[in-house]
């Protein structure tokens, strides 16, 4: 269920008891299809469909900025439904349903989102194979930035929050998803190298029902990504990249008055790392990814660099704390519009976090964080003359959340 009250102009509004005639319909086939899923599993004594999930609901204060004013509020920050079943002795199915901030069609709340419907083969642990939807290999921390109960933070690292992803360039700084994925282990003595290799769709996706099938890619070309990595005890480190064409910056071309292939196709290219290491008591990861849009004829470019870097301590088998900095840097330059100066801007985010989680069962996670913000945004003019525009601003998170796997 997505958009239930649809407005084609003021004068063709969808009458109240259609809209709520649409929501009860898509409601029963949901819960038809689940039903009908569960029914089909419980069938099969040998191999049963196993139905999971987990979810956090937090609480969050937000000191005031900029123009917002300070807020408190109780959310269900994320809720994800898993379906798991394995269809023969290499060959497992999967399916993950997301729900984001409060998920409520009517409401207009939130988002649902099928995150991932894949079937896996696997011939040994140096060759597996997923064809489907599927969240690609990224980094150390992309695969599982949707399990909260894994994680001990309450807002997670900014490119990997998917419930700030209404303000958070999130789709552009990781590859939200692939479509065919071959990975897999290769042991050297005492270490293990890792590797992943997939393709998807570009970001060019139809959302336009006007224009035809929605969900699907509107360009002849595709999404190439892997991941290099090294294991050696607790030591883990790897180098990522994904490479596509961007076209969502054609809609500047109305604006400069020049032809929309002219903004095209621009090449996008992803490039990160990340390294963890547990010793004793203690651990440490970090990771960086830096991501460049760029064409030259018009000039145009944008840039974003994000790093994160946490370093945490287990004082007891259940208890964990942690301390974090992350920078989310972007930078744009645009051609110049017709009888107007030609600007830069330069935005970053810096965010020093700390926190704690709790296992206070081995299924329930208690979380505490606090986070001081700071917001640094410049403009700069270089025609006629350069000039400058900053503005400055800082604000402070406290959150408490519980994670629950069920």
């Amino acid at each position: 269920m997505c958009f239930l009250y649809l407005v084609a102009g003021e004068d063709n509004q969808i009458p109240f008891f259609r809209i709520i005639k649409m929501t009860l319909k898509r409601t029963l086939i949901l819960c038809f299809l689940l039903l009908a899923i569960a029914s089909a599993g419980a069938q099969s004594e040998e191999n049963p469909l196993r139905i999971f999930g987990y979810f956090q609901n937090s609480l969050q204060q937000w000191t005031a900025f900029q123009e917002r004013p300070k807020q408190n509020s109780f959310s269900l920050q994320q809720l994800n439904l898993l379906f798991q079943k394995d269809l023969g002795p290499s060959w497992t199915a999967f399916v993950n349903f997301e729900f984001l901030n409060n998920f409520s069609s009517s409401r207009q709340w939130g988002s649902f989102n099928l995150e991932e419907a894949w079937v896996k083969y696997r011939a040994s642990m140096r060759f597996n194979l997923k064809f489907g939807l599927l969240v690609p290999i990224f980094n150390n921390l992309h695969e599982i930035k949707n399990r909260t109960p894994l994680l001990p933070y309450i807002i997670r690292p900014l490119a990997y929050e998917t419930s700030f992803s209404e303000f958070i360039p999130i789709e552009v700084l990781t590859p939200v998803s692939a479509f065919a994925q071959a990975y897999g282990f290769f042991p050297a003595g005492e270490a293990k190298f890792d590797y992943a290799v997939y393709v998807g769709n570009s970001p060019n996706i139809s959302n336009d029902p006007s224009r035809g099938q929605t969900g699907v890619d509107t360009t002849a070309t595709f999404l190439f990504g892997g991941r290099l990595g090294l294991r050696y005890g607790d030591l883990k480190l790897g180098l990522s990249a994904t490479y596509d064409k961007d076209n969502s910056a054609e809609d500047l071309a109305d604006a400069l008055n020049i032809a929309r292939t002219e903004l095209s196709a621009i090449p996008k290219m992803r490039f990160g790392g990340d390294l963890s290491y547990n010793f004793a008591n203690f651990s440490f990861e970090s990771e960086f990814i830096k991501v460049s849009l760029e064409k030259d004829a018009p000039k145009l470019e944008r840039n974003l660099d994000f790093y994160y870097a946490t370093l945490g301590y287990h004082f007891t088998e259940a208890l964990f704390l942690y301390g974090s900095y992350w920078l989310l840097d972007s930078h744009a330059a645009l051609p110049a519009l017709p009888n107007e100066i030609k600007e830069k801007e330069n935005d970053d985010i810096k965010v020093v976090t700390f926190g704690a989680s709790y296992n206070m069962l081995d299924r329930v996670r208690l979380k505490v964080q606090f986070a001081r913000i700071r917001l640094d945004e410049e403009e700069l003019q270089l025609q006629p003359e350069m000039m400058v525009r900053r503005t400055e601003d800082d604000f402070s998170v406290f959150a408490l959340a519980v994670s629950v796997t069920f």
